[in-house]
């Protein structure tokens, strides 16, 4: 019990390890159901947690729960109230404070703070210490600690359906954060346009449908000059960053240390992968993508590609988590050195059919080198054939990963940005095609489900 002398109120701050069995379960009850917001406090099962209760004068004036999550490693501040005729945004702040005394484990606090609440809000928090992690709506989530000790909640909080919007704000503060950093260690290495190195073009070429939209004329004197030359990632797919890390700090196990990528592709999956701190091997057909990522990722433990063909290429270890984004069949062409397109690349396939038996007998080395209880994470999405309509290839993924013996576990909507496809829309909606804006992940998993909860990653408090 701390006793508090402030304009000349007596401020006692009286600490429960639990409101239940205290004496004030009524009375917090009632103040809660009174404040609204805090309503929550009346419930028993939320009574069951800590508490600094505030009297002033000798009178119950208000409180503040909280709970120590040992599991997780965290330390989460819950509702708080006072009555209206003693708010007093320094008494109020002194129960926060008296609840950061009672962490003495290092753990983060976190707290979600509403922008509209007279006492709840972020300008108290942010004198006391707390930062803001993640902005959503009228509400601002917060740390006391540092933000790294709240990226898996930062990320589940962006990610958290299987609609994943790639357009929001947050999501896209992380992808350029991402970006910039391979974007410096492209500099550094002297790998010229690291995001999609030695992809120049390879989307829809010079004349792709982001150069249209994203064109500019000028007149000089009679002639009306159209600039072509700004693109969207250059005309190139380019796998998302946030997304790779998403996957990959959702689909880690705790223990986890190795990644496997069997269509290698592009730099982003192994990047964060190594910034992260864990191992990756990509297998990539192509010697000049497996050149430059490696060069960029030079600096990164034990991460690499090998030129390799994936179908008959198997790892000599295990992996904990496997991962890709493998082509989709004719949309885009993909050349080595000199101008070559290796053999048995592909997209070079002359048929469907051949396309997805060898993009599958990759997965099957694949899944041959899984440990038990991990998963296998698909990035995929579908294209048409001559005729205008679609191969199938997201649906034959379910079926195939299914016969292998492994679980779909889930089905995830990437949303792309809309900007291209609407206008792709006005040359094809005559022929009743729309165009897709979304990608396919799926996560299919090998073992016991029943096992994830102790084996991954808990994201505590959301």
């Amino acid at each position: 019990m701390a006793q508090i002398e402030l304009f000349k109120k007596k401020v006692n701050l009286i600490h429960l390890d639990s409101v239940i069995g205290s004496g004030y379960e009524s009375k917090v009850a009632e103040l809660a159901l009174i404040d609204g917001v805090a309503y929550r406090a009346a419930r028993k099962n939320m009574q069951i947690h800590s508490a600094i209760i505030c009297e002033i004068d000798d009178e119950f004036s208000g409180f503040f729960t909280f709970q120590i999550n040992h599991e997780v490693g965290e330390f989460c501040l819950l509702q708080s109230a006072m009555y209206q005729e003693k708010k007093d945004k320094k008494i109020y702040s002194l129960m926060i404070e008296k609840i950061i005394e009672k962490n003495t484990f290092g753990y983060p606090m976190i707290m979600t703070v509403s922008r509209k609440h007279d006492l709840e809000r972020p300008d108290v928090f942010h004198k006391i210490g707390f930062k803001t992690y993640l902005v959503k709506s009228d509400f601002e989530y917060m740390v006391y600690g540092e933000f790294s000790q709240v990226r898996l909640k930062l990320l589940a909080h962006i990610a958290m359906t299987n609609l994943w919007e790639s357009t929001s704000g947050e999501w896209l503060k992380i992808k350029r954060e991402w970006n910039r950093q391979i974007e410096e260690a492209g500099e550094k290495h002297n790998i010229v346009n690291p995001k999609f190195a030695t992809r120049e073009g390879c989307w829809q070429g010079s004349n792709g449908m982001s150069n249209v939209v994203l064109s500019k004329q000028k007149v000089e004197g009679d002639e009306i000059i159209t600039d072509k030359s700004k693109t969207l990632n250059g005309n190139a797919s380019v796998l998302d960053p946030t997304a790779c890390e998403i996957i990959l700090r959702m689909f880690m196990p705790t223990n986890g240390v190795r990644v496997y990528n069997p269509f290698g592709g592009g730099v982003q999956m192994g990047f964060v992968t190594g910034a992260c701190g864990y191992e990756y091997l990509a297998s990539e057909i192509r010697q000049n993508q497996c050149d430059a990522n490696n060069s960029i990722c030079k600096d990164f433990y034990n991460t690499k590609w090998i030129q390799s063909d994936s179908s008959s290429f198997t790892p000599k270890q295990n992996y904990d988590l496997i991962f890709s984004c493998p082509p989709y069949y004719k949309v885009e062409k993909y050349i080595d050195y000199n101008g070559v397109i290796p053999e048995n690349e592909l997209n070079s396939l002359k048929t469907y059919d051949d396309f997805r038996d060898m993009l599958f007998e990759g997965y099957k080395k694949a899944i041959s080198v899984m440990n038990d209880n991990t998963f296998f994470v698909v990035m995929t999405g579908d294209s048409r054939d001559k005729n205008g309509g679609y191969y199938g290839c997201e649906a034959e993924h379910e079926l195939f990963f299914k016969q292998q013996g492994l679980h779909i576990y889930n089905r995830i909507v990437y949303l792309e940005s809309e900007f291209t496809r609407r206008a792709h829309a006005k040359k094809t909606l005559s022929a009743r095609k729309f165009p897709k804006c979304e990608q396919k992940i799926y996560a299919f998993f090998k073992g016991d489900p029943a096992k994830i909860k102790d084996l991954y990653p808990n994201i505590g408090r959301l």
